[in-house]
């Protein structure tokens, strides 16, 4: 929600005032620092989640770290920690531009975020924190971002989805010791973190699966799972967090991981959050631990604190963007109970007063520039979209559709204004007929007006070469065809609603305005699904002719079970179902689940048929999924971005399995798929070049290799 912009001095006051937060400016010359901390005694504190930055700004960044007390008489009689933060040029911190006492405090959990301005831009940094006689295990390394208008290319990476219990970090060991090989032209200049960085449930393991490591008990959370059978991605003892020393639980328990803990220590990381930070698909101050859910407004509260505690941001100190004001603030903290929604107001924001006051205590959509190559939007797609179409009454209403329906979901998502307004009174499926629970609802939204308002400014303002969207949720089209099944019976229908796809009618808004206001290179970076996809955006992706607005680039989860062992565990009792997602190649599995998403229900059945290239052209449905051009479904992984005047240039780097720990060697490389664009004019049609591979490509991209070897 947008607010009036502060001036620097009022700016100042409010972030020092909150619990962990300072602002240090650097000296212009550096100096010799002389703190005498060998006089200290040592072993009173340690560093145990690490360091980090965030944010990184022309003149400034944020800076991070939590402190513990070994000896609990080493902390001041209330329970603070007073500590130090150094900012230097180099290593050796001989050229120290920032030394300033900080004080971690139990309010904020002894995390310390220190707002260091005054810095040059395009500058690599080093940074530690000492408590007593003991200092953070390593320097940090952050960096600024360049002038504005400078023409400098731009290198990143972009991760998502880490569930500790389900994998480890080997992924961010490989991206933090290939970047340490690499030339310094080669190196990364920051890391786009698209959420998911908890998972706010324990045992969240399916119950077949051994976990590689445990995250919980919680200190307070939901009794522990005894399972039944109901909730087959739940181990025995699971708990969901309902409190803010939850969230706090699991944060800490995250960031002990030593890969996580060198990647933040490595480069500055820019957040958004997705649904895990707060409640398995998310909404507004609502959760869906179990069913459609409740207000939750004391947990979403606790969220939105821990995440602020732990995660380094710009947001109250965000400066104007284009001359658009900035909509980020820090947490505030309110009082709330759970009570009801209330009702929604026309942008589906319900009006209850602790919901208001739950998702306003934070918030983070935001910009970031850098130099003239990149204007980067940074969108909250959970805190004020409206709730999902398919409630668990629709589901009961569908039961027999294997995913939900295109027709019903676009339906539902327009509410009142279906049918040009005269949505219709009763829904219709499978010879069935039900009251339409969205009638006089407003149309479905992700953004919400006012960020939706900022989003469609901050895109016309860019004047950047590339403006990257940081999107949580893949708007890629994934559908199956159902409908080309002859005498199935059924409808074509979404994989999954959670994303954009269960709010096509904004999705479609946005791609109409980007069109007809001809803002070109736009390039959507998503997570969420668990796999790696590339493709193309369309404006209507059921128009007889199809135009597109924007590129797509989904990366893969760095832990969390894939999107192919998911439909593979889904449809294993299915044997018509399951042969569209697995394919047994001379005994050798196959992800056939790219082949279907991609091509077609047809062409991924009769993979398990023939292996005729001719035939599968035969049947292979290029509209099967409109615009999406590549699926990896199986793997881990991170997607490298490279940005310059005349190309944008993608690595997707699939680690493969992560249930084991690669240790300091990182995770080793399955394959990696290259693609390229090159800039198209505002109006004009986005192309995507690739992919080419590096090591074995999947299926059927490695039948295609196996063709071309014959």
């Amino acid at each position: 929600m947008s607010g009036a912009s502060l001036d620097r001095r009022e700016f100042l006051k409010l972030f020092a005032a909150t619990a962990g937060c300072f602002v240090a400016t650097a000296m212009t010359t550096p100096f010799v620092p002389s703190l005498g901390t060998a006089r200290a005694a040592r072993g009173a504190f340690h560093f145990p989640q690490g360091l980090a930055s965030g944010d990184p700004q022309p003149d400034a960044v944020m800076l991070w770290t939590r402190v513990e007390a070994i000896d609990p008489e080493a902390a001041l009689p209330n329970g603070d920690i007073d500590l130090y933060v150094q900012v230097a040029t180099d290593t050796d911190f001989a050229r120290v531009v920032v030394q300033q006492a900080v004080r971690a405090t139990r309010a904020s959990d002894h995390t310390v975020r220190v707002f260091v301005r005054g810095l040059a831009p395009d500058t690599v940094y080093y940074y530690r924190f000492y408590a007593g006689g003991d200092s953070s295990a390593e320097p940090g390394r952050t960096r600024t971002a360049p002038r504005p208008g400078t023409k400098r290319d731009v290198r990143f990476a972009a991760v998502s989805c880490q569930n500790y219990e389900q994998g480890y970090y080997g992924a961010l060991r490989r991206l933090v010791n290939d970047d340490i090989a690499a030339a310094p032209e080669q190196q990364i200049d920051f890391v786009l973190h698209l959420g998911d960085f908890i998972y706010e449930r324990t045992g969240d393991v399916p119950e077949d699966r051994r976990p590689s490591r445990l995250a919980g008990p919680l200190p307070d959370g939901t009794e522990p799972w005894v399972p039944d059978g109901t909730r087959p991605w739940w181990q025995k003892g699971g708990q969901a967090a309902v409190s803010l020393a939850d969230y706090r639980a699991l944060y800490k328990t995250y960031l002990t991981d030593p890969d996580l803990q060198a990647a933040r220590a490595r480069f500055p990381f820019v957040h958004t959050w997705d649904d895990h930070e707060f409640t398995n698909d998310a909404w507004q101050s609502h959760d869906t631990y179990f069913g459609d859910g409740g207000p939750a407004a004391k947990r979403k509260l606790a969220a939105n604190k821990a995440w602020f505690e732990f995660i380094p941001a710009v947001l109250s100190q965000t400066p104007k963007f284009n001359g658009i004001e900035r909509a980020a603030h820090d947490f505030r903290n309110v009082r709330v109970e759970d009570g009801e929604l209330g009702e929604p107001d026309e942008n589906y924001l319900y009006q209850g007063t602790d919901n208001l006051k739950a998702i306003s205590s934070l918030t983070i959509y935001r910009t970031l520039r850098w130099g003239a190559m990149l204007d980067m939007v940074i969108t909250d797609l959970r805190s004020y979209r409206s709730p999902p179409v398919i409630t668990e009454e629709i589901k009961g209403f569908i039961k027999g559709a294997p995913v939900p329906p295109v027709r019903l979901v676009k339906l539902l998502d327009a509410g009142r204004s279906a049918n040009d307004g005269n949505p219709p009174e009763t829904l219709r499926y499978g010879g069935k007929e039900m009251p339409n629970p969205r009638v006089k609802a407003p149309r479905g939204t992700q953004l919400g007006g006012p960020q939706k308002a900022w989003f469609k400014a901050a895109m016309k303002a860019s004047t950047a070469r590339w403006r990257i969207w940081a999107n949580s949720a893949p708007a890629l089209q994934m559908r199956l065809d159902f409908a080309r099944i002859p005498f199935a019976g059924l409808e074509d229908g979404y994989v999954g609603t959670d994303a954009w796809q269960g709010y096509p009618g904004e999705l479609a808004e946005l791609m109409s305005f980007l069109k007809e206001e001809k803002i070109g290179n736009v390039v959507s970076l998503a997570g969420d699904y668990h796999a790696f996809a590339a493709g193309r955006l369309p404006v209507d992706p059921d128009a007889d002719e199809l135009t597109f607005a924007a590129l797509e680039i989904m990366t893969g989860a760095i832990s969390s079970g894939s999107m192919y062992e998911g439909a593979a565990r889904a449809t294993r009792d299915s044997g018509f179902f399951h042969r569209a997602v697995v394919l047994d190649d001379e005994g050798t599995k196959r992800e056939n689940w790219n082949n279907t998403l991609v091509n077609g229900l047809r062409a991924g059945i009769l993979a398990n048929y023939s292996s005729s290239e001719y035939i599968h052209n035969m049947f292979r449905n290029e509209r099967a999924s409109p615009g999406l051009d590549y699926m990896d479904a199986d793997g881990h992984g991170y997607t490298l971005v490279t940005l310059t005047d005349t190309t944008m240039q993608v690595e997707q780097v699939n680690v493969g399995d992560v249930t084991r720990d690669a240790g300091p060697e990182g995770a080793a490389v399955l394959r990696r798929a290259r693609f390229s664009a090159k800039p198209w004019d505002g109006g004009g049609e986005p192309a995507l070049e690739g992919p080419v591979f590096e090591g074995t490509p999947p299926y059927p991209w490695i039948a295609n290799e196996k063709d071309k070897e014959t």
